[in-house]
């Protein structure tokens, strides 16, 4: 069997080498090591396939960025921008502090980082450099806080572990309540310290603005409450709360502010296809790996490895958190989860972890690889909207890599930050 699995393995680093897509670099390895080995049918290979392809919480990941997609166009995340900017633009920092909150309302729409650098990302960074912020300043804010996406919920990549591990994905969307919210203070401190030091501009406080755009994005404001709190309160399951969000972005965008054409809905509709298509197929591809790797034995193996290295929780998650974050700076994020939980799921058992806080923990672990070099999804992302090169990107994120990572410990080692709120929903 340990041919069989260094084959595997083999065979799936030769394929990324070459430039393989992931997706196809996980299913053509499992598929050749059956057909090479006799061991197993390529039918149960197809079968693994198709199983974790058709598990009903999926749906909300398609769901789920279709929303974000429609408020990206429908003047949405422009409402959202605005009001941001006149509840919190006369701290010094102004417009930057603005952009995290908007973030954190934002995060409670699309569940996904690049999203909220992508869409929203571009209304931000164009208001921070016409107020006189340096565009690298402007470009890591945005790539900072769009890692707060998939924290607080929705989350998609909450979705996928969900199912993986047959964890509850609601209880992993209030999870990441307390968590993502941290992000957004710790991250607020170092615009608060950069802009002093730099002397950004700081907005005039004005009554009127925060009336007039609170009651402009009053609506779009819902989309969040109605999410969370629906989940929360158990009127509707995370699959469902997709469905409600990418209805309630249909209609404000289409209907109430009529800034969104069917034409533009179908190209959105399409879009949302092809990304959707594209997670799907990274799913199946390390659904067929995955398998091989628990039958060949190398779970029970590397978790025994562990469990014989060290018999602390504490020192076992610190080296899970140093793994991810280097693998995360290389390998894309669901690509990283698919192909790493089945490790996972001995040891939480064998070390008593809870579940929903490893989650959370290792979600947001690769939400950072986003914003770190060499191949962060996010940072290239900022830097194409801020129109810098990705050498000046590298060197504007760093400072914010600071509390990004404080943060990850933080709840890495107080588990209550993210259990306590999942545990009161269940209690109450």
């Amino acid at each position: 069997m340990w041919l069989y699995a260094l084959l595997l393995i083999g065979l799936f680093l030769i394929l990324m080498i070459l430039g393989v897509p992931i997706a196809f670099s996980l299913a053509l390895s499992a598929i050749i090591t059956v057909v090479t080995t006799g061991n197993f049918t390529v039918t149960a290979i197809i079968h693994r396939m198709i199983g974790n392809s058709s598990s009903y919480t999926l749906l909300a990941i398609p769901f789920f960025i279709l929303a974000a997609k429609l408020m990206n166009t429908g003047g949405i995340t422009r409402r959202i921008f605005r009001v941001a900017s006149a509840w919190v633009g006369s701290i010094p920092g102004g417009l930057g502090h603005a952009n995290i909150v908007a973030s954190v309302i934002f995060s409670g729409m699309s569940g996904s980082a690049v999203a909220d650098a992508g869409g929203l990302g571009q209304v931000e960074v164009d208001a921070m450099t016409k107020d006189g912020f340096d565009p690298d300043f402007s470009a890591a804010v945005t790539c900072a806080s769009a890692t707060i996406g998939p924290i607080i919920p929705p989350s998609i990549p909450a979705v996928v572990y969900g199912m993986m591990t047959e964890v509850s994905v609601g209880s992993l969307f209030i999870g990441g309540i307390i968590p993502g919210l941290l992000l957004a203070v710790s991250c607020s401190v170092v615009v608060y310290y950069i802009s002093l030091k730099r002397k950004y501009p700081v907005r005039r406080f004005s009554l009127r603005e925060v009336g007039v755009s609170t009651a402009d994005a009053f609506l779009s404001l819902l989309t969040p409450v109605i999410i969370i709190g629906g989940i929360w309160s158990g009127i509707f399951s995370p699959t469902e709360a997709a469905a409600m969000a990418a209805c309630y972005a249909f209609v404000l965008a289409v209907i109430v502010y009529r800034e969104m054409t069917f034409r533009e809905v179908g190209k959105a509709i399409a879009d949302t296809v092809r990304d959707s298509a594209g997670i799907l197929l990274i799913i199946c591809g390390a659904a067929a790996f995955s398998w091989l790797v628990t039958m060949f034995g190398l779970t029970k193996v590397f978790s025994a490895a562990m469990t014989n290295f060290t018999d602390n929780k504490y020192i076992l998650l610190l080296l899970l958190n140093i793994a991810f974050l280097l693998i995360g700076m290389f390998m894309e994020a669901l690509a990283v989860m698919t192909i790493t939980i089945p490790f996972l799921i001995p040891l939480v058992s064998a070390f008593g972890i809870d579940p929903v806080h490893l989650g959370v923990v290792l979600i947001l672990n690769l939400m950072i690889g986003l914003s770190t070099p060499p191949v962060g999804t996010s940072l290239f992302v900022c830097a194409k909207v801020a129109d810098i090169s990705i050498e000046r990107m590298y060197k504007a994120i760093l400072p914010f890599l600071i509390p990004l990572i404080a943060v990850l410990f933080l709840i890495t080692y107080v588990p209550g930050l993210v259990t306590w709120l999942p545990g009161l929903l269940q209690n109450g």
